[in-house]
């Protein structure tokens, strides 16, 4: 293909005459470049690429004075669902644009969903290596770890912005193509779809996937809980990542040792200068080993509460339980032997095999899934219907 028009926008003028231009388009390929908690606090969109098919439009937020309203024109083109948007691996971009500007993208098509769908290999695969595989191309993908905020972006930050755009529409094409094959096009569509319903959550205690992955003791949990938080408001302050202010390992290690007093914590290694004067000083001493009063846990909801499935069942429900699982795991080689093992396991991973024994295959899976595991089960005389339905709904014969 050749070359297209790289076109870099930094003012408001220039979008509305960008999306006035791309309104024309029948589809648009979309890419976000965003900082994660890596320069800077929080999740901060650094970077918009549009490809029309003609033009790689690298709207830059940065220099306007206020990018929710100013990109307006860019968020009606994204809701728009006549015009088709083209990722590859969306749905960060999609959570970042409703958790940022409330954007909810209508009418997607990710590259990602599709090569998954080929069923060729276990995990997604990147853009670059897609590209290659596909098209044959080597692209430069150098500047991916770099830092999309500072300013200004080099030329080189500029072309490998355009380049994740530029090629989604012959890749989305080529894997239409394989899928049509195969059979498999209305399976992209059920998965495309079901990306519109995406949204962001908040989570109200982040601090607990860490606390999990350092394997923190529930009596441990309240200080570890104050100094996260605390360290989250100095980062905020600073506009600086969590970890700048002080690392994972050394949240774990304050925990586990903690510095008894005020002159203590003055001492302590890898902590940020700020940390070390008021206010937060004084917060700080207030979570010394000889003064820290716990605030246990807020009651968890029912939903957190609750135990997984299996583990409150007993006697005759878990033998009912355990016939699901079997049933769901001779479906599951059966597909293997007559399809391959990637497509069992987009079928029956060992996640839907759980959620399925206890909600039923017609509520957790979609359509196109359901067609397999209900022609497999007829192929092979096994029974779709022991499993088709909430477990509290099935037959208990």
């Amino acid at each position: 293909m050749l070359q297209p028009d790289i076109q870099y926008l930094t003012t408001h003028g220039a979008v509305q005459d960008a999306a006035a231009a791309m309104r024309k388009a029948s589809r648009l390929a979309v890419d976000l470049e965003f900082d994660d908690m890596r320069h800077r606090y929080g999740r901060n969109l650094a970077l918009i690429q549009i490809f029309d098919g003609s033009t790689a439009y690298l709207i830059d937020p940065l220099p306007l004075t206020n990018p929710a309203e100013e990109l307006e024109p860019i968020w009606e083109l994204l809701r728009d669902p006549v015009i088709e948007k083209v990722f590859h691996s969306c749905k960060s971009d999609i959570l970042l644009l409703d958790e940022l500007y409330g954007v909810h993208v209508r009418h997607i098509t990710d590259t990602s969903v599709q090569y998954t769908l080929l069923a060729e290999a276990d995990n997604n695969i990147s853009l670059g290596r897609l590209i290659q595989s596909e098209l044959g191309l080597e692209v430069d993908k150098g500047e991916q770890k770099s830092n999309w905020l500072k300013r200004p972006l080099t030329e080189a930050q500029k072309v490998y912005a355009a380049n994740d755009v530029i090629y989604l529409f012959e890749l989305a094409d080529r894997l239409t193509a394989k899928l049509e094959t195969l059979g498999r096009a209305h399976w992209a569509d059920e998965e495309n779809a079901a990306l519109e319903a995406v949204r962001y959550t908040r989570d109200e205690r982040p601090y607990l996937r860490i606390a999990g992955k350092y394997r923190i003791l529930p009596g441990e949990l309240p200080l570890f809980r104050d100094l996260y938080m605390l360290r989250d408001q100095v980062a905020k302050q600073l506009d600086r990542p969590p970890y700048m202010v002080f690392a994972n390992d050394r949240l774990s290690e304050l925990v586990r040792d903690t510095p008894r007093d005020l002159s203590d914590w003055k001492a302590a290694r890898g902590l940020h200068p700020e940390l070390k004067r008021a206010p937060y000083l004084d917060q700080l001493a207030a979570l010394s080993s000889d003064t820290f009063v716990p605030v246990p846990e807020p009651a968890a909801t029912g939903e957190q509460r609750r135990f997984p499935f299996r583990r409150r069942l007993n006697g005759e429900k878990t033998a009912r339980a355990d016939a699901r699982e079997q049933l769901l795991l001779q479906l599951k080689n059966h597909i293997t032997a007559d399809m391959n093992s990637y497509v069992a396991n987009l079928v029956l991973s060992n996640r839907l095999v759980a959620d399925i024994i206890e909600m039923g295959a017609e509520q957790v899976l979609r359509p196109w899934q359901q067609t397999i595991l209900r022609e497999t089960a007829q192929r092979h005389s096994l029974d779709y219907s022991l499993i088709a339905q909430p477990f509290d709904q099935a037959s208990q014969a």
